[in-house]
């Protein structure tokens, strides 16, 4: 994983606007890196508070965040200030559902309210039960 450090003054001594002003350079670093197209944040610490992101509670030892972010993809990480650590990982291979046709397959109910799956066109339909619902 590739590491980047940044030291700037951060105005004020709100830990809130402190972070918020470490995130947003951190990010900005993150878009100016060559190597990531689409930067997604997935871990982070705020040293001075104890703050981190995801929470893991009992599990992890003070590094618990910094794992979390490398096992999770993460390829950047950007130190600011020695104060916020922030793990990015590269999102575009990620599609969204928008990109995606319809899929070829819909679920109906009859008129006595049994609910069925069937090809789009209507055919082929096999009525969901208890078991079969849980494949859908």
């Amino acid at each position: 994983m590739e590491t980047i450090t940044s030291s700037q003054s951060l105005p004020g001594r709100i830990s809130t606007s402190r972070f918020a002003n470490a995130k947003d350079l951190a990010l900005s670093l993150a878009k100016s890196d060559s190597k990531l197209v689409e930067p997604e944040l997935v871990a982070w610490i705020d040293r001075s508070t104890g703050m981190t992101s995801p929470l893991l509670e009992g599990c992890s030892g003070p590094d618990g965040w910094r794992y979390y972010g490398i096992s999770h993809g993460g390829r950047l990480e950007v130190n600011i200030d020695s104060d916020t650590s922030f793990i990015f990982t590269e999102s575009s291979p990620f599609d969204s559902y928008a990109h995606f046709s319809p899929g070829p397959y819909r679920n109906t109910r009859d008129t006595q309210g049994n609910e069925f799956i069937c090809l789009s066109d209507g055919t082929d339909c096999v009525q969901l039960d208890e078991w079969t619902s849980k494949l859908t």
